[in-house]
């Protein structure tokens, strides 16, 4: 009976055939080379008749920032592979004279594996979920040679091979049993009461909270790294105003559901480099909650949006946008249709939303580049958007 999966055995094993395409879409024809997991001295302890690159996952260690995690939390864990290069004399013109010794194709299949993570230090791996995505890094981790000796004085009579170690942070290990997710912070205020029932009424109508103020931004797009930025804009035309967070309540509708037909007209207005055409995208997260208070719900992603163009590369706070901009602008209006997986039978929503360019460095032209495929490249993400949503607690 197979062994039940888990998200880091699965990683590791992304990491593998990443490894063994030389992260392509189809192995190279002259990169034949087998790919294995376990340890050195298990997996070729005898004589093997292909160049392989030994990957040995032998230690985890904890998050350091992570000691507060419940039994429920993803853990996260600074994952080390020791890379191991076996290679094979090869006579490639079969004139019966060695043209590659194993020494050779031990260098060179190592030099490709630093190569490669040289070039792509960044994976993004599809997690268990629907949308989820695991962020993982290679980081090079050299080690002394009392450590290198302790590794290999334990794997039989497997004789030392050249060999890399590399630091895989961070990987998860998620539960069975996810703990439940708590909503963001939209706004802070202060009311005292002495009835310890109504601590999750509706916020009384009568006192104002904070609400974080947006303010005028200037995207430098002659910087390659450039971020977008983004701010919420509401209201009719003479009376817009422009949010970080926002926050409005629906009302009960049919059965069990929330009526959501008065969804109000968001619209996102972003600042990036106008001379790009579809190059950002919009991402983010959904909050659900089927209780009352705010601690009994969980995140999930939405769909993304594809191809926005920036509408200017100045946010000025005091030239909003109009509400029917003119023929040809292309300001983004958030609808209820866009937060994909809504539960209308939840009590409270909130929805978490950032502007997101997806770059990659050109090693022909060491020129960052943009990139379509959500799954490359380096994400870089605007200020973030939070929309809470409530209705009455009954």
């Amino acid at each position: 009976m197979a062994l039940p999966t888990s998200s880091l055995a699965r990683i590791c094993d992304v990491i593998r055939g990443h490894v063994e395409t030389l992260g392509l879409e189809t192995t190279p024809v002259d990169w034949d080379v087998s790919v294995t997991i376990g340890a050195p001295g298990v997996n070729l302890a005898s004589k093997h008749s292909k160049n392989t690159l030994n990957l040995f996952f032998y230690r985890f260690e904890p998050f350091g920032f992570d000691a507060d995690a419940r039994p429920g939390d993803v853990q996260w864990l600074k994952t080390v592979c020791f890379i191991t290069a076996f290679g094979i004399d090869e006579d490639g013109d079969d004139d019966g004279e060695i043209d590659f010794s194993a020494g050779v194709n031990e260098l060179r299949m190592l030099s490709q594996v630093m190569r490669l993570f040289q070039e792509q230090p960044v994976m993004l791996i599809g997690g268990d979920d629907t949308g989820e995505l695991w962020h993982i890094q290679f980081i090079p981790r050299p080690l002394a040679d009392d450590q290198i000796n302790q590794i290999w004085s334990s794997q039989g009579d497997t004789i030392y091979r050249p060999s890399v170690v590399y630091e895989i942070a961070l990987a998860p290990v998620e539960p069975n049993e996810p703990a439940a997710q708590a909503a963001r912070v939209a706004s802070i205020g202060v009311d005292a009461g002495g009835d310890i029932e109504n601590r999750f009424r509706s916020w009384p109508g009568d006192r104002q909270p904070l609400f974080p103020a947006a303010s005028s931004i200037t995207v430098d797009t002659q910087n390659p790294q450039w971020a977008p930025a983004a701010v919420m804009v509401t209201g009719g035309a003479g009376s817009r105003t422009a949010h970080l967070s926002l926050t409005f309540e629906v009302t009960d509708g049919a059965g069990d559901e929330a009526d959501f037909s008065d969804f109000p007209e968001i619209d996102i207005w972003i600042a990036g480099d106008t001379a790009r055409t579809g190059d950002l995208y919009i991402v983010g997260q959904l909050f659900q909650n089927p209780e009352p208070d705010q601690n009994s719900g969980k995140w999930s992603q939405i769909d993304t949006i594809d191809e926005i163009t920036a509408d200017a590369q100045v946010l000025d706070m005091d030239a909003l946008p109009d509400p029917k901009p003119a023929a040809g602008a292309a300001i983004f209006t958030l609808a209820e249709t866009h937060l994909t997986g809504l539960d209308k039978t939840c009590r409270n929503w909130q929805v978490q939303l950032f502007v997101e360019r997806r770059i990659q460095l050109d090693p022909m032209t060491n020129a960052w580049v943009d990139v379509s495929d959500p799954a490359a490249g380096l994400h870089i993400r605007s200020n973030p958007l939070l929309i809470t949503i409530t209705r009455d607690v009954p």
